[in-house]
């Protein structure tokens, strides 16, 4: 063998494995990525959850929205602290007219030994902080209402209907 051919055989064979590098880093790194932004929705998800356990956990034992520090209750659900640098959490409480008028139109629909529940709150939110790797201002919300979650993670929705959340500006 001639030493031209030999090394017209190597520059194949590198030629032959970068190809075959590119095609795996094309294939693995969409998922890859779909593997983290899922990771992190689970992880904002369950932080809502924890959050969103604890506001009606709270509600049910003091009875109002009275003296409910959002701060210290994201360090008693134990969030951990990646998680709370990652998203800005908010809860929009609803008025106590607004509160007690949609418990008693519930309560007239009520057949005999029937559950009602009203949530005291509007929306339970995280919102992604600049340090966030999905990008800041992406949101996934809890709709007390509808008793349902929305935005990051769970459907196409990228803001709530702020218009029925804050009716009177």
């Amino acid at each position: 063998m001639t030493e031209k051919n030999g090394k017209s055989r190597v520059k194949y064979y590198i030629v032959a494995a970068l190809i075959i590098i590119i095609v795996a880093l094309i294939l693995v790194i969409p998922r890859w990525n779909a593997y983290q932004t899922q990771k992190r929705a689970e992880e904002v998800r369950a932080a809502v959850e924890a959050l969103h356990s604890y506001v009606d956990n709270f509600w049910q034992t003091q009875g109002s929205a009275g003296g409910f520090d959002l701060d210290a209750a994201l360090v008693e659900i134990g969030l951990k602290s990646k998680v709370i640098e990652n998203w800005n959490f908010a809860i929009a409480w609803k008025s106590s007219e607004i509160y007690t008028t949609q418990m008693v139109e519930k309560l007239k629909n009520v057949n005999e030994n029937e559950f009602v529940f009203v949530a005291p709150y509007k929306v339970i939110m995280a919102t992604a902080t600049a340090r966030n790797p999905v990008g800041e201002g992406r949101k996934l919300w809890f709709d007390g209402d509808n008793n349902s979650y929305h935005g990051f993670g769970a459907d196409d929705k990228i803001e709530p209907d702020w218009g029925r959340i804050f009716p009177n500006p």
